[in-house]
């Protein structure tokens, strides 16, 4: 949301440095690239995306099988409730609360974790990415890059498209 808020304050910026002044407007080189097939394609984007996928995956499954043995139990302490006192059954129910409860606590610390490491994979990539484009602007004379799908960017001609460039100055 943020992103789209700050791309669509630049886009409207842009277009009103357009509309001033009528000079730039024709001596303007615009490029646009596509952020998520730089981060498909790019060796750099696909290393990052394996790593975020490796972590998960290990949090998922971790959080999969605690949450499978707390059902087991659950329908256990169902099956063994006949057999038990109240009282026995009420602190095996509660003390099975208390792990159920730490178990959802865990697992919203793992999301937490998961969207930390997310951040600390994007941002150097996304210096990076930055930097790529910068490169190819001035190697291509462009005066402004957009991002296309987040900029706003409704149509551009295919010859503005930057993002293979991008994609092997990234993978350099």
């Amino acid at each position: 949301m943020l992103k789209f808020k700050v791309a669509s304050v630049l886009v409207a910026i842009f277009m009103a440095a357009l509309i001033a002044c009528p000079a730039v407007k024709a001596q303007s080189q615009i490029g646009v690239f596509y952020l998520q097939k730089v981060l498909e394609d790019s060796k750099r984007g696909k290393d990052a995306s394996k790593k975020l996928d490796t972590k998960y995956d290990g949090l998922k499954k971790s959080l999969d099988t605690k949450a499978q043995e707390i059902q087991k139990k659950g329908k256990d302490l169902e099956t063994a409730r006949a057999t038990l006192s109240e009282d026995a059954f009420n602190k095996r129910r509660d003390d099975l609360t208390r792990e159920y409860t730490a178990h959802m606590e865990a697992a919203q610390k793992a999301g937490v974790d998961m969207e930390k490491a997310r951040e600390e994979a994007m941002i150097p990539l996304m210096e990076r990415i930055t930097k790529v484009v910068g490169e190819v602007a001035n190697q291509k004379g462009l005066q402004y890059v957009f991002e296309v799908q987040n900029g706003g960017v409704f149509f551009h001609p295919q010859a503005a498209d930057i993002t293979a460039d991008v994609i092997k100055g990234l993978d350099k």
